[in-house]
């Protein structure tokens, strides 16, 4: 007899993450929808990550998954591959979501109505090393309803950065992600699978703070901000040319000031937060 799939998959990559990965994980056993799956996919981690994963001895941790150092792209595609329900969470090794946060998004996407939507996303929170919460100067909150490719496209490269949200933010379907395409990139990896999303189908902000984000030195760094202002810029133009009938050239230009704008404040807050 074929066992019954998880109503949704939350795949963990990982690479060295022993320091928040037992965080990360006991906060989807303490969701309000219990029916899920944890699968990870471990990019070689040299740390205690999969001996820490392997200590929760909870059956709904179906797959530990471990590679030889491919890199961030192949391992999140692994991630996604081993799973086996038909919605995917991808969800990184130092972020938390909140107790409701995958009742609400299967929800959504369980719903008639959102039929012809591809993912979901919801607002999310920032939050120190030290697990305190942190004002988000450049935070997006988008009200509850459904953006097409030409609602949200222009927004996106207006903002200069990431408004949809980071991995957490986000609970998609496997199929759309499969006419998407797989993750490729370094920084923008995660947008720019959300824009090939809204390629196949629509967009459902749920209007809801339900996950956070955890700010490290790792991923605020001066040398790592050069390196995603460029990669941001080079989106933007790519943009650009493949959308010019949505993407206005104004859009581009004000994209592009936003995001030099966003690493200068990205810099300075870095400084800031990690001066201990």
């Amino acid at each position: 007899m074929p066992t019954k799939s998880p109503l949704i998959s939350i795949c963990i990559p990982t690479y060295n993450g022993a320091e928040f990965i037992s965080e990360t994980i006991k906060s989807v056993l303490r969701q309000s929808l219990q029916d899920f799956e944890i699968v990870v996919s471990d990019d070689g981690s040299t740390d205690e990550t999969t001996k820490i994963i392997k200590s929760f001895k909870d059956e709904r941790i179906t797959k530990i998954d471990c590679l030889q150092r491919v890199g961030a792209e192949a391992n999140w595609n692994n991630a996604v591959a081993i799973a086996n329900s038909s919605l995917i969470k991808l969800l990184c090794q130092d972020d938390i979501i909140y107790e409701n946060c995958l009742e609400s998004e299967v929800a959504a996407l369980s719903s008639g109505d959102n039929a012809d939507c591809s993912f979901c996303f919801h607002t999310r929170d920032l939050v120190t090393a030290s697990g305190k919460y942190m004002w988000d100067p450049i935070r997006s909150d988008f009200p509850n309803r459904k953006y097409s490719l030409k609602d949200l496209l222009p927004q996106i490269v207006r903002s200069g950065g990431n408004p949809i949200g980071q991995p957490m933010a986000v609970t998609f379907r496997k199929e759309s992600f499969q006419k998407a395409g797989c993750f490729h990139g370094e920084f923008a990896i995660d947008l720019d699978m959300w824009v090939s999303l809204l390629e196949v189908g629509n967009g459902l902000a749920l209007g809801k703070v339900l996950s956070a984000f955890r700010v490290n030195s790792n991923s605020w760094g001066t040398e790592l901000s050069k390196q995603q202002f460029e990669m941001m810029y080079d989106f933007n133009l790519r943009m650009r040319a493949k959308h010019p009938k949505i993407v206005t050239r104004l859009d581009s230009v004000k994209g592009r000031l936003k995001c030099f704008i966003r690493t200068c404040a990205r810099r300075f807050a870095s400084r800031w937060v990690f001066r201990n």
